[in-house]
């Protein structure tokens, strides 16, 4: 005898579940069927062990990032397993719903796509969970796809399991804060230096040490391996910043994973083999060949009120000597006051006034000291943003490089573009010297246009450890509370059956 596990939600028929179930004992049950309701190919099993499984999934829900409870997971084994037939009807019906909004949910629609803001353009794809999971039934692969629901991502897995080992850190108490004071470095001894040691111990093994022992190298090695993973210069010396660092609670980093674990379930599954990945948060960008990193750069991206948005699209053209067409609010805002206040400045920077469709508007001339420098990547997208080469190189000497308007600035962008033009044929590297020391304005489209995602990502892997960055934005705090507390969704979104990409 089997519990039913109808094709939810079609309305839910509680006389016949309590007919069928009248004469079923105890001892069978845990066990339900699929019984076609609508759907081809009749019924289908879903064993003891596999409502089992479910059941653990759902558990471990809370492992994958999502709150405890999230998909009203809690009691649904006790419903199943009680002699009473309608609490059974009842579990089942949760269980199949749970099974849904989890699916869902790791495939990036919890949130419903019209409760994200206009600046995050990584939406998810779309995808049926209640036809996935049907599917899978009737397939008898039912145990594979519950273990194939989180993204199949190295990056994904890796935080995943980061945000466990957070999770139990935070749970037992943290790390001891450093106190503050002056800085620390080799020679240093006293309680603070073991502050330090213990609170790097909590993530670097290699920071261990006897509790009288001073700041030696070990430690220092320690330390700077902990500031390159917050984006610090890695001097081995704790100063305010690292301090800063250092005293952000285990709890705070459990929860910048969460959010970062949210984000990467919003990227295909099947990520471009070739690409542009660029980091906002960071400020760097990676570029990858058959899925191996070839290029890594540090880049600018935009400042807290000129945010660089969230997107992904392919890079379709390269601008060699490219003009500049000022946005309205950057001439009001910026460039007129300074023409006011220095007359002449414009001119001298090589701006000129051009007629446009929407009336008179500031074109700033190509040169190697022109806003965009030397080469424009462009690529479609509804924000009006691309990356760019820059004359302010020192940007890049800084750890903070949210500085420009919205736009990705490169700190190599000639010589990537090189990199890109070189499939072309005709466009050899001296060919683009050619054309840059020429001053004309060439527009090249690419034969093979080149996948490129800006992501907003606060903590991610790298060199064997987690990096963490700020959350400049306050995106992972508007994104945990949506996380946590997902609005109704409106009809336009339609989540798991015909989401649509923004």
């Amino acid at each position: 005898m089997t519990l039913a596990f109808d094709a939810f939600p079609r309305p839910f028929n509680v006389r016949r579940r309590l007919l069928m179930l009248s004469a079923v004992a105890p001892a069978v049950l845990g066990a339900l069927v699929l019984s076609g309701c609508q759907k081809p190919g009749g019924p289908t099993a879903l064993s003891r062990g596999e409502v089992k499984d479910a059941l653990a999934v759902l558990d471990r829900a809370p492992e994958q990032g999502f709150a405890p409870g999230a998909f009203g997971e809690r009691g649904i084994g006790e419903l199943i397993n009680s002699p009473k037939a309608a609490e059974q009807a009842e579990g089942s019906r949760r269980l199949q719903a749970a099974l849904i909004a989890y699916a869902g949910a790791e495939h990036g629609l919890r949130i419903p796509h019209s409760a994200l803001p206009a600046d995050w353009g990584l939406k998810p794809e779309p995808y049926d969970a209640e036809a996935a999971l049907f599917q899978a039934l009737k397939a008898g692969t039912f145990k594979a796809w519950l273990a194939d629901l989180p993204p199949p991502s190295p990056d994904y897995q890796a935080l995943q399991q980061a945000y466990v080992a957070y999770l139990k850190l935070s749970t037992a108490g943290g790390w001891p804060a450093v106190p503050a004071g002056g800085a620390l470095k080799l020679g240093a001894h006293g309680p603070r230096v073991l502050a330090l040691r213990q609170r790097l111990g909590a993530e670097d093994p290699g920071a261990a040490g006897p509790a009288d022992a001073p700041y030696d190298a070990a430690l220092a090695g320690a330390v700077g391996r902990f500031q390159t993973a917050h984006g610090l210069a890695p001097t081995g010396v704790v100063d305010a910043a690292t301090t800063q660092e250092l005293n952000v609670p285990a709890q705070a980093r459990a929860a910048q994973i969460r959010a970062n674990l949210e984000r990467l379930r919003w990227l295909p599954r099947v990520q471009p083999a070739t690409r542009i990945d660029v980091n906002t948060a960071a400020a760097t960008m990676d570029y990858f060949v058959d899925n191996r990193l070839t290029t890594h750069m540090l880049a600018a991206s935009g400042k807290p009120g000129d945010e660089t948005p969230m997107l992904r699209s392919a890079v379709d053209g390269i601008v060699l000597n490219p003009p500049w067409n000022v946005p309205e609010t950057i001439a009001t805002k910026e460039l007129l006051p300074k023409e006011a206040a220095d007359p002449g400045y414009l001119e001298r920077k090589g701006f000129t006034t051009k007629e446009g469709a929407g009336g008179p508007r500031l074109v700033q001339e190509p040169s190697a000291d022109s806003a965009l420098g030397l080469v424009k990547f462009e690529f479609d997208n509804p924000y009006a943003v691309y990356l760019h080469d820059t004359p302010s190189k020192a940007a890049f000497a800084k750890t903070q490089r949210a500085v420009s308007h919205g736009c990705v600035r490169l700190e190599r962008a000639v010589d990537f573009a090189k990199l890109l033009l070189s499939t072309q044929p005709g466009w050899s590297a001296g060919r683009v010297d050619e054309v840059l020391a020429s001053g004309e304005t060439v527009h090249v489209k690419l034969s093979h246009p080149v996948a490129v995602r800006l992501m907003y990502r606060t903590a991610f892997p790298e060199g064997g450890r987690i990096a963490f960055r700020p959350d400049i934005y306050g995106w992972d705090t508007q994104l945990l509370q949506l996380l946590d507390h997902p609005p109704a969704p409106k009809p336009s979104d339609r989540r798991t059956k015909s989401a649509k990409r923004a």
